[in-house]
């Protein structure tokens, strides 16, 4: 097949959106597909242009087999709705533009998490005459208000009704798990025919612990300490306060740190947290690039993993779990719903009430008081992820639901 993906980020940027498309992209193109990618030039999180590349309206380059056709958009850093809504919507209409460039495909995917891509999406298989899939990975506009980025407004209220518009319309809809289906559908009376579950998962031969750990702990300084890893973007829906109102309850254990490594809107305000309260058990680094994360994964002792307390993150399934397990890394899930659900029955760590700064610092001590039950954690969540959430078994599962969307059109 001809498949055709619209996504505004994409490698090298690092976050989950790019990391999804391309990893399932780069196995559909080894299984023969023709892959072609409408993304913009890098610049995520902090709205500036990764090195050798240029905003240009359009260029392209392969990677991995993949085509991938770079188009111009406005560009902000990852902070302030107004602007980024302007990104969003200029990257809309250049991917469009950018279509007329690519071959006929046979079926056209947008992703989420924001709407404007899917439009692009929507409207390209109309010129296109092809079938157009919905991927979505975060639940727009939900979340716009649980993080309390804007309050209801007639801006909410369209975009509401566009959501639901790309929903009813899309030839089929594809979520990252039975929590956001059952959401969808629950808001906006979506048929169960009408959407799927295509979960996160990890490639094995890069999540795979490699000798690394001593030698990078040697580095960072970590030698004699008990790490607990936050890795990913410091957003709002991740209420990384709490961990630091924790860090704070432990600061008299000398031998508890916690490593905050990535970059995005919240950052600031916890350099700032770190600061007033003096917490030296809190240690800040750069975003990495894709082929450091594994580094630090293997280097920590426990990862931490928050979301706000909310109805809707209740559907959540956190991509980094699924990096943690396949390191070998012993979570704390600082959330509910079904992440938790899939935790509990991997057995790879410990549940603590979301925003609840108390139970999570008793969460990091018992894992450091019990270190043995601590690497029994780390291996069962390794072996539950390579039997249930191997990228390489769901972009197969994936590409053949895209080939019975193809089919049912013809």
């Amino acid at each position: 097949m001809d498949i055709l993906f619209i996504t505004d980020n994409f490698p090298p940027e690092t976050n989950a959106p790019a990391s999804r498309t391309f990893e399932h992209a780069m196995e559909w193109a080894g299984m023969g597909h023709e892959v072609n990618v409408i993304t913009c030039a890098p610049n995520f999180p902090f709205g500036k242009i990764y090195d050798g590349y240029q905003n240009r309206i359009f260029q392209r380059e392969n990677m991995n087999g993949i085509n991938v056709y770079r188009v111009w958009s406005y560009m902000t850093r990852n902070k302030g709705l107004l602007k980024r809504i302007l990104d969003f919507m200029s990257f809309m209409f250049s991917a469009i533009l950018g279509s007329f460039r690519v071959t006929r495909p046979d079926v056209v995917i947008a992703t989420s998490p924001q709407l404007f891509s899917a439009v692009a999406g929507y409207l390209v298989g109309k010129l296109k005459r092809c079938p157009f899939i919905f991927e979505v990975r975060d639940l727009w506009p939900e979340q716009i208000l649980v993080v309390k980025a804007m309050k209801q407004n007639v801006v909410i209220r369209l975009l509401f009704r566009l959501a639901g518009y790309l929903y009813h319309h899309a030839d089929r809809v594809v979520t990252v798990g039975d929590g956001y289906k059952e959401q969808i559908q629950a808001g906006y009376n979506v048929s169960d025919e009408q959407i799927d579950v295509i979960p996160n998962g990890i490639l094995p031969e890069m999540f795979s612990k490699n000798g690394r750990r001593n030698k990078i702990r040697k580095q960072l300084g970590w030698d004699r300490k008990f790490v607990v890893l936050y890795l990913g973007t410091h957003g709002m829906s991740h209420k990384l306060e709490t961990v630091m109102e924790a860090a704070e309850l432990l600061k008299s254990s000398l031998e508890l740190c916690f490593a905050f490594v990535g970059d995005g809107a919240e950052k600031e305000k916890l350099l700032r947290i770190k600061d007033d309260k003096k917490l030296d058990n809190c240690l800040f680094y750069m975003m990495q690039p894709r082929e450091k994360v594994p580094d630090f994964y293997e280097a920590a002792d426990a990862c931490v993993i928050p979301l706000l307390r909310c109805e809707l993150f209740r559907g959540n399934y956190p991509s980094k779990m699924f990096e943690a397990m396949a390191m070998e890394c012993p979570i704390i899930l600082s959330s509910e719903g079904y992440s938790r659900k899939l935790l509990n029955e991997a057995k790879a760590g410990i549940s603590v009430l979301p925003e609840d700064p108390g139970q999570l610092a008793q969460g990091v001590q018992y894992l450091y008081q019990h270190p043995d039950e601590c690497m029994q954690m780390g291996r069962r969540g390794r072996e539950f992820v390579l039997e249930n959430y191997s990228r390489k078994v769901w972009a197969k599962r994936y590409v053949d639901l895209i080939g019975r969307v193809v089919n049912e059109e013809k």
